[in-house]
């Protein structure tokens, strides 16, 4: 089956469109006949309207806070720190991110429309509207050239055709703070149209396009659809190009997020003398290089059906495997889209947004939604996807040394729940944002991740141990001993969570004492960080503290109704309906719960992840079914992890298959979306189905490798090539009904074990530690064949 997305009919509103992305510039294509428009967007640009406020300190606050909650007064502490720190006139400041412009071509037609069709190729990111107009071929196609960092656009008929180009605002009709800008003006001259925008804020961006080829006459003109003053307020000449009587015309388009001289996106422009067919075949071999580096299959059926009529069968509750496929190919191709070849890691919305307010300012949110965006990347092949993301961490530490230091009296680094690519400080004064302690830990999961996958020692010494080691300087201040000496984490927040009990507020309030999160995180950074000391060689002395440490973590407990807790405090009681799982983080996304360590344990987070799907389903999001998923799948139960997926599917996912934030069509599944207009586009669901399909096919930790741990019983045959898995193995096979065939290619030196679940596997090897499983030792270089049979 091939790798395309297909819309039957133009997109009427910006995330209805097809998203297209190089990293740095995102192109979201209606694909209209005649009136077409493309949403520019540009990784950089967050309209912030004041400077960052310093942040007072407050680090005195944190006895007495803990002081009313030794008391019980629970109510007055969740208040203590956000009342305090509004009344020193601290505010919240975060940058909101910004539409750059719109490329308008309005397209001559001479008859109406037949056989449109609207194609995303995820495997060579290019996006191709066809139709036909009275039998002639009309054909557009656009691209986000990984080449050379622009956007393109070929327009061709069979029959000449006139087209109209101009550079304009996006449209700022639902915008309530119209008042924050400036100009926005445009320019024409020759085969060049020059934007540029400047608000009240702190934004003065550019943009400009270039004709490359056409075969029609070309001509600049002046329109009066839109308003055209210049910066110094007088009137262009001309704003827009007229093209009449051409065949083929060929643009280039470039943007800038800061001030940069038209001169020198001219000289940049001017750099491309490739016709249009050599620059798609560019693109093919750019990014099917990407694409393709890891490859899935799970369904054998050849017909591309649109995604309408997938969608339109599969709210019957009857998901068909090709658009699980899709789904899953989909989510790969945005975060190539939106992470490689750039500065910056995908935000909320991935590189796309038509919002001049998006939903939480489309920022990158640190307590769930940037690490689901992630989870995929390294089994995926896709590691240097996730350098943005360490890019845009290291660059602000002493943004979370101030943090911690001010608002906790603490050394180390305390990230804030949610930020902008301005600074890293803790900017938001609700109780939940200020108490949640766990960001720099469950990053630092990901710095550590990429060394388990790449065996990047340089890496791990330069940037992910210094990383680690500050985050764990932070809880070897904040965490205190409690009367049995164990550590005790107070004041705590379970992400978003508001505990029961038996207090005043309770079911109301932020603060806690004891998240069972707080305790999995640390365990797993101090686990992580003594492995890494002694991979390197070095803190010998620093590695028996955090042992020590380690060792006084309390246990985790189970409710009588057989769940894991949610705290571990008995003042806070379970609340089931809630979207996060985040005391459920040792199973998955962590490793420290499997089958094999725990069964009590292990059966402990089915019971809670299960409450959450039935108690607790109306309170779910898009995000939180791909979650589950990923939580299922490592519990090896395929068809709740299916399951979980199809909901995501059939009531979160629009027609261009970007994923929501809530049931879109407010059918009863999930958590009502309370604020005004549509459910908003959130990218973290798309990344973490198709992590979740990576989980259902492969398990793999610093031990052990499961080849389909958790696979539906349709999925009864496939073929995967290439998925990666810790310890630097590189893993290819295809199973049926009878057997599986397996291929094994070693990227360093490996010791590990081996199971294929639901077969058997052939051949002289040695029982591993676990049942099931075959020893394996590898050397760097070394590739194996393995065979099972059921």
């Amino acid at each position: 089956m091939e790798k395309k997305l297909i819309c039957s009919y133009p997109a009427t509103a910006w995330n209805d469109t097809t998203p297209l992305g190089n990293g740095r510039l995102g192109a979201s294509v209606y694909g209209a006949v005649y009136d077409e428009r493309i949403l520019i967007n540009h990784e950089a640009l967050y309209n912030w309207t004041i400077e960052p406020y310093e942040m007072p300190d407050v680090a005195y606050a944190l006895k007495e806070v803990r002081a009313l909650m030794d008391e019980g007064k629970y109510k007055e502490a969740n208040d203590y720190y956000p009342n305090l720190l509004k009344d020193k006139g601290y505010q919240k400041n975060k940058g909101k991110f910004h539409p750059m412009l719109d490329l308008h071509l309005v397209i001559s037609s001479e008859s109406a429309p037949e056989n449109y069709k609207r194609e995303l190729d995820l495997e060579n990111g290019i996006c191709e509207i066809s139709y036909t107009e009275d039998g002639s071929a009309c054909k557009r196609t656009v691209l986000a050239s990984q080449k050379n960092g622009l956007v393109v656009v070929n327009v061709e008929k069979e029959r000449p055709f006139d087209i109209t180009l101009s550079l304009e605002q996006h449209d700022l009709t639902d915008y309530a703070d119209r008042e924050l800008y400036h100009t926005f003006s445009s320019y024409a001259s020759g085969e060049y149209i020059f934007a540029e925008c400047k608000t009240l804020g702190r934004l003065h961006y550019f943009g400009m396009l270039k004709v490359l080829y056409c075969d029609g006459e070309m001509e600049n003109g002046k329109s009066e659809r839109a308003r055209r003053i210049d910066m110094d307020g007088s009137a262009r000449l001309s704003n827009f190009i007229k093209i009449r009587s051409a065949k083929r015309v060929t643009l280039l388009l470039d943007a800038q997020s800061i001030f940069t001289p038209f001169e020198e996106m001219q000289k940049s422009l001017d750099k491309v003398s490739s016709t249009i067919e050599e620059m798609i075949d560019e693109q093919k071999k750019a990014f099917s290089s990407l694409f393709n580096a890891t490859k899935i299959s799970i369904c054998d059926e050849d017909e591309n059906l649109s995604n309408e009529r997938l969608l339109m069968d599969s709210y019957s509750g009857k998901v068909d495997k090709r658009l699980i496929q899709k789904m899953a190919d989909y989510g790969r191709y945005l975060l190539i889209s939106s992470s490689y070849g750039c500065e910056l890691p995908a935000n909320l919305q991935g590189l796309w947004n038509g919002d001049y307010s998006p939903a939480w300012a489309c920022t990158y949110f640190n307590n769930e939604n940037i690490q689901m965006a992630y989870w995929q990347a390294y089994a995926g092949g896709l590691a240097d996807a996730v350098l943005p993301l360490f890019n845009l961490y290291d660059k602000f530490k002493d943004d979370y040394r101030e943090n911690a230091k001010r608002l906790y009296g603490c050394r180390g680094i305390l990230l804030p729940l949610f930020m902008d690519n301005s600074n890293g400080k803790k900017e938001n004064l609700q109780p939940h944002v200020i108490y949640w302690t766990g960001s720099s830990a469950w990053i630092s999961a990901i710095y550590y991740d990429y060394y388990l996958f790449t065996g990047d020692k340089k890496f791990l010494l330069e940037r992910a141990y210094p990383f680690m080691k500050e985050a764990c300087l932070f809880y070897e201040d904040f965490m205190v001993e409690d009367e049995n000496g164990k550590l005790k984490s107070y004041p705590s927040n379970s992400p978003e969570n508001r505990p029961n009990g038996n207090f005043e507020g309770a079911g109301e309030l932020s603060v806690s004492i004891n998240a069972t999160m707080d305790f999995a995180l640390l365990k797993e950074l101090l686990t992580n960080l003594i492995s890494a000391s002694k991979i390197l060689n070095i803190d010998a002395e620093k590695r028996e503290e955090w042992l020590k440490m380690l060792s006084k973590i309390p246990a985790y407990e189970i409710n009588e109704d057989g769940a894991i807790k949610e705290w571990l405090h008995p003042d806070f009681k379970d609340n089931y309906h809630h979207r996060h799982q985040s005391h459920i983080y040792p199973l998955f996304p962590g490793f420290e719960i499997n089958e094999q360590a725990s069964k009590e344990l292990f059966e402990s987070t089915r019971v809670a992840v299960e409450k959450r799907l039935c108690i607790g389903l109306k309170e779910q999001t898009g995000w939180s079914f791909a979650h589950m998923a990923n939580i299922f799948a490592r519990l090896g139960n395929g068809k709740k992890a299916k399951e979980c997926l199809e909901l995501l599917l059939r009531f979160c996912t629009g027609t261009n298959l970007y994923t929501y934030h809530n049931d879109w069509r407010n059918m009863g599944v999930t958590l009502k979306y309370m604020h005004s207009g549509h459910a908003p586009f959130q990218i973290d669901a798309n990344m973490g189905f198709t992590s979740a399909v990576y989980e259902m096919l492969i398990y793999s930790d610093t031990e052990r490798i499961r080849l389909l741990p958790a696979i539906p019983d349709d999925w009864t045959r496939g073929s995967v090539e290439r998925i990666h898995a810790r310890g630097g193995l590189v893993l290819s096979y295809a199973w049926d009904e009878n057997e599986i065939n397996i291929e094994i290619t070693a990227t360093r030196d490996a010791e590990f074990e081996l199971c294929a679940v639901g077969y058997t596997i052939l051949g002289d090897f040695k029982s591993g530690k676990s049942e099931g499983f075959v020893a394996l030792d590898m050397s760097e270089g070394d590739k194996i064949t393995i065979r099972g049979n059921k």
